[in-house]
């Protein structure tokens, strides 16, 4: 079988750190013995003008790169700017830059798809690959399968009338559109319900066997650690965390919570921390490569993001194949199959109590922290890896091919333009 697949947040070699789960999910659909080419088209950025890393990521990206694994990526440019201001106002008015991404990228993706000559095409997002996929001609047209990550990106469809018509375009097309938790798929139903939905929880690999037995740092010897990563947008909830876990530090006082991560709220959760004289109990630890991350995991106690709205973000799996409790709130996708008291916590978003409360009966009774822990590792090693999730994945391909004949494939009309 052969798939092309389209992922624009997909890792670039200047920026690795960006959509590492493109990345796994692309080397278990490899090791599933599928032949795999990856478009993950690119902002054109002339390196003149790149001053701030975000440019140069963009503007010294090879046009073709192999990543370990055997994933062979083209990153071939467009006129597509996901920045502000232009980004809200798209993001609202999506059609005139859908127009002008499919007429930077039409010629590209056309050859692209007459020499690979894919069975089928596989897209992250709806808006704006799946949409872009979906003005090809009938000639280069193949089973459509897209996947969407992120709440708003498809619940903002319900009182945005051009965004809704935009993703029409893709309900009308897609031979199935999966969404990455029970609740977006839900969404998918209500708004589109002509569409073919499913859930196709995204998945971990396991971690390295040496990272756990790597000792923990003289630092860190004698310390309960709580570990916390994110981008710190205001969705992912980092001042709160320190609030809670200020409300239970003293209780505490072999505790640490270390942060990985930096973002917008950083200047919130620098005043939270000063505010609450926390000193050298709040670690904020910066970005770091994704070895350290999981290494980072490896010697905590127990992991807690309490952002609301979560989709299904891979950092809990990668918690869980640690061997981690976690802490999360109760409205995020990971509650398809975490369960409270069981695999960790659940809260309710945005609750500094009910945050503090869950952190201080982890580092109460330790045993069962790690009684949770080991059932949230075996969850994961039964029914969530990337190759699990892959092999699922290349199933929902086969199938589709097996119901339509080559020459049924081949849709009568493309979506309308919008």
């Amino acid at each position: 079988m052969k798939i092309l697949f389209l992922a624009s947040y997909f890792p670039k070699p200047d920026n690795p750190v960006m959509g590492t789960w493109a990345l796994s999910q692309a080397q278990a659909l490899v090791r599933q013995g599928v032949e795999l080419l990856t478009l993950s088209f690119t902002t054109w950025v002339p390196a003149a003008i790149a001053k701030t890393a975000g440019a140069k990521a963009y503007a010294h990206c090879p046009r073709q790169f192999t990543w370990p694994g055997g994933v062979d990526v083209r990153y071939p440019r467009w006129l597509y700017y996901p920045v502000p201001p232009v980004k809200q106002w798209a993001y609202r008015n999506p059609g005139p830059y859908l127009n002008l991404a499919w007429w930077s990228a039409r010629q590209t993706l056309i050859q692209t798809i007459q020499r690979f000559q894919p069975d089928v095409i596989f897209c992250h997002h709806s808006l704006p690959n799946g949409w872009l996929v979906a003005q090809l001609p009938p000639a280069e047209q193949r089973p459509l399968f897209v996947l969407d990550h992120d709440y708003d990106e498809v619940a903002d469809a319900y009182h945005l009338p051009r965004r809704r018509a935009a993703m029409q375009t893709v309900a009308e097309q897609a031979t199935q559109w999966l969404a990455v938790s029970n609740r977006m798929e839900q969404d998918l139903k209500t708004l589109f319900p002509m569409a073919q939905t499913a859930t196709h929880h995204n998945g971990v690999d396991l971690p390295p066997t040496p990272l756990a037995q790597t000792p923990k740092p003289p630092e860190l010897q004698g310390k309960q650690v709580i570990l916390s990563c994110a981008l710190w947008s205001e969705r992912k909830g980092m001042p709160l965390l320190v609030q809670a876990f200020g409300a239970i530090a003293a209780k505490h006082p072999q505790a640490v919570l270390r942060i990985i991560g930096g973002g917008p709220e950083a200047a919130k959760v620098t005043q939270a921390i000063a505010q609450l004289n926390l000193g050298d109990r709040v670690q904020l630890l910066g970005k770091r490569p994704h070895p350290q991350v999981l290494q980072e995991m490896a010697w905590a106690d127990g992991f807690a993001l309490v952002g609301w709205d979560e989709p299904f973000a891979t950092v809990y799996l990668e918690a869980m194949a640690a061997g981690k409790p976690i802490i999360c709130c109760r409205d995020g996708g990971i509650c398809d199959v975490v369960q409270d008291s069981v695999h960790g916590y659940t809260v309710p978003p945005k609750d500094v109590t009910a945050a503090a409360q869950a952190m201080d009966r982890l580092l109460s009774h330790p045993a069962q922290g790690q009684a949770m822990g080991r059932r949230g590792q075996q969850l994961i090693e039964t029914s969530l890896t990337w190759d699990a999730q892959a092999q699922t994945l290349v199933q929902r391909f086969e199938q589709a091919l097996s119901r339509e004949p080559p020459k049924a494939r081949v849709p009568q009309r493309v979506g309308p333009s919008v």
